[in-house]
Parts: C-alpha cells; structure tokens; sequence
C-alpha cells in the first residue's frame, strides 16, 4: 500500500513538473532583471556612442577643411596683395607725367628721371616688404622704345655692378622685344624677372618695364606649408611653370585642398594641401574620442545596473495601485508575487490599506466632524447677517440721537458690506448697483480724509441710459479700492478719482483714472501670483472678465510713477442678467 503511494506521488510531482515546471524558490529581483535592462543599456548608448563619434568626425573634417582653406587662402592672400601693389605700381608709371618725356623720347634729365620713378615706384614703400623684412620687388628698370633706361633699386650697388646689370637687363630687353610676348617671365636663383610693355591712353606702346622680383621672399611666403605634410605650391603662366614646390606623393594627388587667383600679368598662384594630412591628424582626435566614448559605456553601464534594481515592471503594477489608494480607494489589494521582494511589498501594502481603513473609520472622521462643529461654531460667530443687523442697530441708535452724518457713514458701511458679502451667490449684478458700491465706498473713504481723496463719477449720455446694464459683481469697486489704498493715500497732498461710464462699438468702457503715486505695471504683473503683493486684485478681476466672457474683454492698465494711474475696464453689453460660466 505505502509502495503504491509513493509511485502515485512520484507520478504527480513528474506530471507538475511536465505542466507547470519545477517549483523554484523566489529569484532576486535584482539579479534576473537588472542583466536584462544593462544590456539594454549598453546596446542603446552604444549605439548613440557610435553615432556622436560619427558626428564629431564629420565635424571635426570640416572644420578642419574650414581651417586648411583660411590658411592656403590667408597664404595665397599675402601674395595676392603684392601682386596688387605690382598693378598699381605699372599704372603709376604709366600715369606719370613727368616720364612720358623719357617714354616719348623727349630730352630728359637722368637724374630728374630717376627721381620720377621713385616717386611713382618706391621699392621702400612698407607694401612692398614681405614678412621676413625682404623686399618684393627687388629692382625696377624702364626702357624707352630707343633703348634708353632708368632703374630704382632697393640695395646699393657698386658701379660696377650697375654697368654689368644694365648689359643684363638691356639684352633682356631687346629678347623681350623679339619675343613678342605679352608678358615675359625669366627665372633665376634668387629672382624671377617680368618683362611687360607700357601702352599709354590710346594703347600706343611707350616702352617696356622689366621688375626683379625676390624668388627667395615668394618661397619664404609659402615655408609654412611645409609644417602641415603634405603639400604643392605652383606659379604658372598659361601651362609654362615659372616656379613651384611640391612633396606630394601620386596618390595624394587625387584628394586636395585648393586655394588659386590669377592676376592681371597672366600669372596663376596656386596652393594645395593633401586631405591626408586632415584624416591623419584626425585619428589621434578618433582615438581620444573613442576612449572616452568606451569609458562612459562603462560608466553609464554600472549606473544603468543600479537603475534597474528600481525599474521593473511589477513596480508600475504596485505605483498604480498606490496611485488608486491616493484617489482614496483603500480597498484596493496586492497580489502575491513569486518575486522574494514583492511578496514582501504585497503584504505590507495590504496590510498597510486595512491599517489607513482602520484609521479611518475609527480616527479620522471622529476627528473630522469634531473640527467641522469647531468650524461651524466660529462660523456662526462671525454671521453676516449679525455684522449687518449690529450696524442696522448702531445707525437707529445714531439717528435717535440726531447724528445725522454717523447715521449715513453707518449706513454706507453696511450697504458696502450687504453689496460685498450677501451677493456673493450672485456672479452678475446691475451696473447701477455695482456703481452704487463703489460710490457708498468713495464716499465713506471722503469722509475720512476730507479734501485729500475727492471722486467724481461721469456717464456719457446720462446716467438713466446704463440702468439695464449687467455686469461682474466687485469688477469696479476693487480697482477703485487699489486706487485709493496704493495710489491717493501714500500721496503727500490731495488726490482725485473720476470715473467714466461710456459704450463704444458695442462694448462697455469704465475708465478709472487717479492721480496718485503711480506703480510699475510690468513688475506687479511678474508677482501677480504673490498673494501678499498689494496690486493683485486687479489681476484677479481681469482673471474673472476673461473667465466669464473671453480673453477679448478684461482690464488695461498704465501707470506712471509719480504721476498716476488709468484702468481701463471691457466689457460685453449686457442687458439680462448673466447664466452660466
């Protein structure tokens, strides 16, 4: 018999197993979901880190492009505005009136000549000098179409000198003429001479002008080129080089940075810096950035682990239910987990709503209607009706005894306060009536002070003509009462209030202008949600217009410091009274 239990227990557990699977203990929270959101974690900030790395990279390469163009083009920019005083130069001799007698073969005075030139062409001019110190131009000779010559120099020379480079130039230029060219260009070691005619207004032929230009100061305005790898520099005319330099390999040839400009003399500069020189800077930039790209996985890695001991799916069950108690439905129950920890949680929550029902019920609202009698009973104290009914005796009392003027402060003060607290069920009132609050309470406020707070109140077309006219009940009477309290009372001598009734294109206007201190409305309007500030109650009152009837009614408000103020008050017409919100 036992024998034939133990294959039948032995039975169900196998047949459990099989449906259901093999009963384990509660698993850790903690441990079997959070491997779950890290993983998550790493693959999501991987793949944002490769994506930034990509965004930097491209960045970076144009940035850097941006970079290498601003220095190839400031390099050829250099020479270009050499260039430009070389123009200049050719047009000042050519402008000059005091060579056209050389030019033209005319008699002459060499040395008057040669003083011409300097004036037209100084070489020492400082537009001249290249960043070394060196000079551009070198040497200047000029030659009359009889052969004749005149030259400015920049070094002194000897006469020996002066003979050996007058047969040189001389032959140059009797080449130049032969050659029929343009422009010619000779190189040299340390020079490179332009040989280029002088043609006056009519484009008649004057003569030629041949410049030295320093080779060695052209170089030197490129050396820094040098610094960056790989790179080419060229000055061509037409497809004849007249100078370059270059360490570009082949393959570099196919991926450059370039910065030209041609000039007048036919002359094409060229610059250009191989892409490889970017890429090859970049990848120590790549590096860093994926360094720091791997750390902050880790680092995001480790905190994403810590998050997920909190992030987990039964929790968004548990806060519902918690937001469900917060609704005041202490009802509501946990279900048992398998999970270690929120099995724990199920329980104290369960037990905790029957705690808070408990309370409730035994506690709380005995408490409760103890401190709504409280409230009842000082409630009852403070009736309105006993405030009304006490002045109502005060002002017999007055009246008996012949004091006429207490008499009528008395009943003023209790009409304000009947217009201000037993309406207060009434959202909309007559405009007559809401006049008469306020006049019951300009009017006590004069009594007070005399001459120093007067009022008038004016209605255009007469005052019988607003008798049907609805409106917010206290929507005048608080601007007036800010008026009088922050405007008029601070005020060092007499103060006024007028009031203006009118109607214009269908719409009520109620002007409120005083003569008192003033206010900033911008920074009142900036701590209107400051309850103590002393001029919110006109932004409550334009609040409740805009509730009632829209944002296209309510209050304007201008005020100067020192001067007064003036609120403007829109209102629909109204003629019945208001129903509904």
């Amino acid at each position: 018999m036992r024998g034939d239990l133990a294959v039948i227990k032995r039975m169900k557990e196998t047949l459990e197993n099989s449906i259901w699977g093999k009963k384990e203990k509660p698993y850790s929270l903690s441990k079997q979901l959070s491997r779950l959101i890290t993983v998550c974690c790493v693959i999501a900030i991987s793949i944002q880190s490769v994506v930034m790395v990509g965004m930097i990279i491209n960045q970076y390469i144009q940035q850097e492009k941006e970079d290498t163009l601003y220095i190839l083009e400031n390099d050829n920019g250099k020479m270009e505005i050499k260039i430009q005083y070389l123009e200049e130069m050719v047009l000042a001799i050519k402008r000059n009136l005091g060579l056209r007698a050389f030019l033209t073969g005319q008699v002459y005075n060499e040395e008057t000549m040669i003083k011409q030139l300097e004036n037209a062409a100084s070489v020492f001019s400082e537009r001249n000098r290249m960043e070394d110190s060196e000079p551009f131009i070198e040497k200047i000779y000029l030659f009359n179409l009889n052969g004749e010559s005149i030259c400015h120099l920049y070094y002194p020379i000897t006469v020996a000198e002066h003979d050996a480079f007058e047969k040189k130039y001389h032959r140059m230029y009797i080449d130049f003429l032969e050659g029929k060219e343009e422009f010619y260009f000779q190189v040299e070691k340390d020079h490179i001479n332009l040989c280029l005619y002088l043609y006056d207004e009519n484009m008649e032929n004057l003569g030629v002008c041949i410049f030295v230009l320093n080779r060695t100061g052209i170089e030197n305005n490129y050396r820094n080129l040098e610094e960056m790898g790989s790179y080419a520099w060229s000055i061509k005319t037409g497809d004849r080089v007249i100078l370059e330099k270059s360490n570009l390999l082949l393959k570099e040839r196919k991926s450059l940075l370039e910065s030209s400009f041609r000039t007048g003399f036919g002359l094409t500069f060229t610059v250009a810096i191989s892409e490889f020189v970017i890429l090859s800077s970049l990848w120590t930039s790549v590096l860093i950035t994926l360094f720091t790209a791997i750390i902050l996985i880790i680092v995001l890695s480790f905190f994403a682990h810590l998050l997920s001991l909190y992030y987990v799916k039964p929790l968004e069950i548990i806060a519902e239910k918690i937001k469900q108690v917060g609704k005041g439905e202490f009802s509501t129950k946990l279900d048992e987990y398998r999970v270690e920890e929120l099995k724990n949680i199920s329980k104290t929550f369960n037990d905790m709503t029957d705690y808070i029902t408990y309370l409730i019920g035994e506690v709380y609202e005995n408490q409760l209607f103890a401190k709504q009698a409280q409230i009842q009973y000082l409630q009852a104290q403070m009736n309105p009706h006993f405030l009304f009914n006490v002045l109502s005796m005060i002002g017999m009392k007055a009246a008996i005894n012949k004091d006429q003027e207490v008499q009528e402060l008395i009943f003023k003060l209790s009409k304000l306060y009947q217009g201000k607290i037993f309406r207060k069920n009434e959202p909309v009132i007559s405009l007559m009536e809401e006049m008469e609050i306020t006049d019951f309470y300009l009017s006590i406020q004069n009594s007070r002070f005399g001459e120093k707070i007067t009022y008038s109140i004016d209605y255009e077309g007469g005052k019988d003509r607003y008798q049907s006219y609805m409106v917010p009940r206290l929507s005048i009477e608080p601007i007036v009462e800010n008026a009088v309290c922050h405007g008029l009372e601070p005020k060092e001598g007499n103060g006024h209030i007028n009031i203006q009734v009118s109607t214009k294109d269908e719409q009520l206007k109620i002007i409120i202008t005083d003569d008192g201190i003033g206010f900033d409305p911008n920074a009142v309007k900036e701590n209107k949600e400051d309850r103590t500030h002393t001029h919110v109650g006109i932004w409550n009152t334009n609040k409740m217009i805009h509730n009632l009837y829209g944002k296209e009614y309510g209050l304007k408000v201008c005020s100067v410091l020192g001067e007064g103020t003036v609120v403007e008050v829109t209102l629909p017409i109204k003629k019945e009274i208001f129903a509904g919100g």
